[in-house]
């Protein structure tokens, strides 16, 4: 895999770690490459690392019998994927898959595990950031049961640009589509209404944030109270 050395790790959870056991896990991280449709783990399948993301969009994906698919969940700048794994848990059954590329570090679980074993602060950080990945699985199924889609392609476009810190990212509608578990064309008339208001440019699969104050007030209440979960995670480390 291509890697992103010479870059500086900016994911917020690896930077609330203790910072001896920080320092002791410096030199087993990884830089790495996120390209888009990367494949980080798979349903039930053992994973040898957990990847932290400095830049970029990774999605917790639940396909279904018949092949569609619809998003649960995300992993940005202020987490981490396999967090079940690490903990010790079942292989989940859920696809972890880049959304946006970027780029990130990951490590070897057997490495993360060495260091939770010496550190009570290190677990309760991991411990809480787990209760998170659950309350955030919970949001997302009220969110796609309750919220428009019109507000819920407000909601991950805010997402996306947190994670790629730009206000530009790549982005089709049909990997949006298959990701939110609508048609196409539901998913094109949402992303039109937005340009036609002014809140948002798309152009060749780009879209670029114009208004994110208004995107922020077409947003469901699920983008702050998932933003207020995460920054909690970090003023308690």
């Amino acid at each position: 895999m291509e890697s992103s050395e010479g870059r500086a790790a900016a994911n917020h959870l690896l930077a609330a770690f203790p910072e001896a056991i920080l320092r002791r896990m410096t030199p087993h991280l990884e830089p790495i490459t996120l390209r888009r449709g990367m494949i980080v783990h798979e349903p039930r399948r053992v994973t040898e690392y957990v990847y932290f993301p400095d830049r970029g969009l990774v999605s917790l994906v639940k396909a279904m019998r018949d092949g569609r698919t619809v998003e649960v969940g995300a992993v940005g700048i202020d987490g981490m994927t396999g967090i079940d794994r690490l903990l010790g848990l079942e292989p989940s059954t859920l696809e972890t898959v880049v959304q946006i590329g970027g780029y990130g570090r990951r490590v070897k679980i057997t490495t993360l595990r060495t260091q939770l074993e010496k550190s009570r602060e290190l677990n309760a950080l991991m411990l809480r950031y787990m209760s998170y990945r659950v309350n955030q699985l919970a949001q997302t199924a009220a969110c796609n049961r309750l919220h428009t889609l019109r507000q819920r392609c407000c909601r991950w476009l805010l997402i996306a640009q947190d994670n790629v810190q730009a206000p530009t990212f790549a982005l089709t509608h049909e990997f949006l589509a298959l990701l939110m578990g609508v048609n196409r064309p539901a998913v094109s008339l949402a992303i039109g209404t937005l340009q036609r208001r002014g809140l948002i440019r798309n152009r060749r699969a780009l879209i670029t944030v114009v208004n994110r104050q208004s995107l922020e007030q077409e947003a469901c209440e699920c983008y702050e109270s998932l933003k207020r979960d995460s920054e909690r995670i970090r003023r308690h480390a």
